[in-house]
């Protein structure tokens, strides 16, 4: 039994960009890297999805006319539906197999100006997109991963060398992801501090910047390791991520120091503003051409893989707050034996899951971070051996596995595939519970709430801050409750005013946003608090985001 990656990408955009020697490049690596993946049981079917013969073999009509988002994801839709792959990968970057545009959901004119996020949740959504309806793209149930190359470049090699790395990768030892590369900024040190113990690192370990700058002995000595955390600010089209500290913002990590000191089977996750920003570092609005996209370099030097956000992005100045969470479970589930793509999966769903647990409702911030995260690098690859890829490999080698057990007796396609049919599962159950929004705005809050919110808000704020209240979204929870088992619905059968049927129950609560912006010479710096109110004022909890 083999696991099944489909791969799709766009031929004409491929040939728009590219001359015909590097598309001979470019398709030779695509033919070497689905060829190891045969060796490692996974059978790659590679397709452009507007080459009307390629796709008429797998029985699905191709893309024509303009190659849009909408068209690329019916196309894949219909090839999941034939093929039922454990992993989907787009093949190039956004110019190649393009990025949905959505609205931003915590856009406000004072603080979040992104319009639009870009984002390639709705590939990894087995729903039919609709721009509309947000419960059709904001929970994934499908593990996608995107194989960028460098957008406006003509220059082949870094696809190719990336391709030419997964050819060759194997999973490492555990051990090997014990050293780390964690640097945060000093305004946050609280928070990265807790990311490092969910990771199950030393706190000691996390470096601040400032002080710690980019070209310190600090960073230098652990440029090698092969877990990079990186809490830092980071700004659009921009080759460099920055601390944060006494109003200065230096900094941190920037491509030129990483080229040539990254080295092969690299793990980095990026809770910064932009971390995942792919960009053509020869266009006039990048900040420090012709420096290249950080996450390009990372992959280019063979690092496996790489989690970024494309627009501002929300963390926790004190405590673990939306990024975080999402980044912090990626970079530990990849190095203790998930797959990328799993990783990445679960961690947005598991981030949502734990807030429903909790009684609460995701708010703006949270839908963005579902949104806005992208896994960059090929999903299947295994940092670390998982239980059943280790128990294959020991049978393929005439070895019988150490260690009886489930993951002994059940094949590692199976439970991949089990695993797959899970995670739709409680994608479908997420989506289902997910709250209506209504967005509305108010000229003031309730006494409560606004108390709330300035008790909530001097955590982070500053003489030059100024607060407000951008928006107020009332959120309606539709709660059912499941039908009683038969046995139980037998019992009271013929009892006067008792059925066994579904109850439904509606809970009405609100979202009050507070925002403040403050210019600086390098970022932006933006501050949110959210406090949720019932209906009557009463407060029902707080908390204060960052831009990162």
């Amino acid at each position: 039994m083999q696991s099944v990656k489909l791969s799709v990408t766009c031929r004409r955009n491929l040939e728009k960009k590219y001359p015909a020697a590097a598309l001979k490049q470019i398709d030779k690596a695509v033919s070497a890297w689905t060829k190891a993946d045969k060796e490692r049981d996974i059978q790659t079917v590679h397709v452009a999805v507007d080459d009307t013969a390629a796709m008429k073999k797998l029985g699905v009509k191709a893309v024509t006319g303009a190659i849009t988002p909408n068209k690329v994801k019916r196309a894949l839709d219909a090839l999941v539906a034939r093929l039922t792959p454990d992993y989907i990968v787009l093949l190039g970057a956004a110019d190649v197999v393009p990025t949905f545009l959505v609205a931003n959901p915590s856009a406000s004119e004072a603080g979040d100006d992104d319009e639009e996020v870009p984002t390639d949740n709705p590939y990894a959504c087995s729903r039919q997109f609709v721009a509309s309806r947000r419960s059709s793209y904001l929970v994934p149930d499908r593990v996608v991963g995107r194989i960028p190359d460098l957008p406006g470049s003509t220059d082949p090699s870094w696809l190719v060398d990336y391709l030419a790395h997964v050819a060759q990768a194997r999973p490492r030892p555990m051990a090997d992801y014990d050293r780390d590369l964690m640097v945060c900024t000093a305004s946050w040190r609280k928070a990265g501090e807790e990311c490092a113990k969910t990771l199950g690192r030393k706190p000691a370990d996390v470096l601040i910047s400032p002080p710690t700058k980019d070209k310190a002995p600090a960073i230098v000595a652990r440029r090698n390791a092969r877990l990079h955390m990186i809490k830092c600010h980071g700004v659009d089209e921009d080759s460099r991520f920055y601390g944060e500290g006494g109003g200065a913002f230096p900094d941190a990590l920037s491509s030129p120091t990483l080229l040539g000191r990254t080295v092969p089977d690299t793990v980095a996750g990026a809770m910064c503003c932009y971390g995942a920003d792919l960009f053509d570092p020869a266009s006039p609005t990048a900040q420090h051409p012709p420096e290249f996209p950080i996450p390009s370099v990372y992959l280019k030097q063979g690092a496996h893989g790489f989690l970024g956000s494309s627009t501002i992005a929300w963390v926790g100045p004190v405590r673990m707050m939306c990024a975080d969470w999402i980044v912090t479970a990626f970079l530990k589930s990849a190095s203790t034996g998930a797959s990328l793509g799993r990783a990445a999966l679960e961690a947005k769903q598991d981030y949502l899951r734990w807030l429903q647990q909790q009684g609460q409702e995701p708010d703006a911030a949270d839908e963005k971070t579902l949104i806005q995260f992208l896994l960059l690098g090929d999903p299947s690859i295994h940092p670390v051996p998982s239980a059943a890829s280790a128990t294959g490999r020991a049978r393929r080698a005439g070895r019988e596995p150490a260690a009886a057990g489930l993951s002994a007796a059940v094949p590692a396609a199976l439970q991949r595939q089990r695993r797959r049919a899970a995670r739709f599962e409680i994608g479908g159950l997420l989506r289902e519970s997910l709250p209506e929004r209504h967005v509305t705005s108010p000229k003031k809050a309730p006494k409560t709430v606004a108390d709330e919110a300035r008790r909530a808000a001097a955590a982070v704020t500053t003489a030059q801050m100024r607060w407000t209240l951008g928006r107020a979204d009332r959120v309606v929870t539709t709660a059912v409750a499941p039908e009683l088992a038969p046995r139980a619905a037998a019992s009271i059968a013929g009892q006067p005013g008792l059925r066994a049927t579904r109850s439904v129950a509606a809970r009405q609560t609100y979202q009050y946003y507070w925002v403040s912006r403050q210019k600086t010479d390098r970022v932006k710096r933006i501050s949110m608090v959210t406090v949720q109110a019932d209906s009557r004022g009463r407060v029902l909890g707080s908390r204060v985001v960052v831009s990162s």
